[in-house]
């Protein structure tokens, strides 16, 4: 009998550091799958703002080959992004008409505004909706 009871007490103390070894384990696995984790949430988080600054590096250009070719209105960058350094180039700033403008205005050759035109729809929709969000 007294066998029995060392046999038994050997064996809880192999399982206590067996449950010990495993439980060390388990922390070990739990630490690394953690630094894992934040390591690919911050290369996610790069990869967006990568993306982000990218669209708007290309959004710049994209407005900037517009207002040159008098296609869109010429909008004033959130962020001044540009991916294409353009020595020479100066942009032209809403409101203030070009020299040709205003001598073809003051020649009767200018036609109709259609920058204020768009301003003036943009601001009949804001009116309408009163400043919500449109979909």
């Amino acid at each position: 009998m007294a066998a029995l009871s060392k046999n038994v007490e050997e064996m809880l103390m192999r399982l206590a550091d067996n449950a010990r070894t495993e439980q060390d384990f388990v922390m070990t696995l739990s630490d690394a799958i953690r630094r894992v984790d934040e390591q690919l949430l911050r290369d996610v988080r790069n990869v967006a703002i990568q993306h982000e600054l990218r669209r708007e590096a290309i959004l710049g250009e994209l407005q900037d080959l517009a207002s040159r070719l008098c296609a869109l209105p010429v909008r004033t960058p959130i962020q001044p992004v540009t991916a294409i350094d353009q020595q020479g180039y100066q942009q032209q700033e809403p409101g203030n008409p070009t020299r040709a403008e205003i001598e073809a205005a003051l020649n009767g050759q200018a036609g109709a505004d259609w920058r204020q035109a768009a301003q003036n729809m943009h601001d009949e929709f804001e009116f309408t909706f009163n400043g919500q969000q449109r979909h």
